[in-house]
C-alpha cells in the first residue's frame, strides 16, 4: 500500500471533505460519514490556522502527527502526536497546526462538513 500515512492513498475510497473557502489551503480531509457523527481524517502539508468558530456539538480528536495548539476562552493548549483533545459544544475555538499535521476527528453531528462531489 506504499506510505502508511500518506492519507490521499489510504483514504483514497473516502470521499474528500467539500470546504467553503480556498482550495489553495494546504489543509484537506477525508470523511466518513455516520448516521450521528462524522469522522475526518485531517492532512495539513503546511502550518495552517484556523480562525475562531463554535459548533453546537462537541468535537473529539487524536492527534497522528506533528502538533496542533488549540486556543479557547479557557487559554491555548498544544496536543502532539499520541494526544487526544475534547470540545464542548458551543466552546468558540481557533487552532495552529504544524506542518505535516494529521489528525482523526469526531464531530458529534452528522451534518458538520460536506463531502465533495465525486
Amino acid at each position: 500500500m506504499g506510505d502508511k500515512l500518506n492519507f490521499s492513498e489510504v483514504f483514497a475510497d473516502l470521499p474528500e471533505v467539500l470546504f467553503p473557502y480556498d482550495r489553495s489551503l494546504p489543509v484537506r480531509g477525508w470523511l466518513v460519514q455516520g448516521p450521528t457523527h462524522q469522522v475526518v481524517f485531517w492532512h495539513s502539508a503546511e502550518r495552517y490556522e484556523s480562525a475562531e468558530h463554535s459548533h453546537p456539538y462537541a468535537e473529539w480528536g487524536i492527534v497522528i502527527t506533528g502538533w496542533c495548539d488549540i486556543t479557547t476562552p479557557h487559554g491555548t493548549e498544544r496536543y502532539e502526536a499520541g494526544e487526544v483533545f475534547s470540545l464542548a459544544p458551543s466552546v468558540p475555538h481557533s487552532s495552529v497546526t504544524s506542518d505535516d499535521y494529521r489528525s482523526m476527528d469526531v464531530f458529534f453531528s452528522p451534518d458538520h462538513l460536506k463531502a465533495e462531489d465525486r
